[in-house]
């Protein structure tokens, strides 16, 4: 289990680098993953300290932290 949940964050990570801050429904629609796996790739990345969370809008925004 964890290692499909690492290989979505590895799709998640290059989404990101690719085309910049996006919701979890558009990382989740670009790389073609459930919801479910998409937030767990979203926790993985974050817990690693990869991610910047903005939720000053109505659906929160993520971006790699490079």
């Amino acid at each position: 289990m964890s290692e499909k949940i690492g290989a979505t964050a590895g799709l998640v990570w290059q989404c990101l680098k690719g085309s910049g801050p996006a919701t979890a429904t558009q990382i989740q629609k670009k790389i073609g993953a459930d919801a479910a796996e998409t937030h767990q790739a979203l926790g993985w990345l974050a817990r690693e300290g990869k991610l910047r969370i903005d939720r000053s809008k109505k659906a929160s925004q993520y971006e790699l932290t490079e």
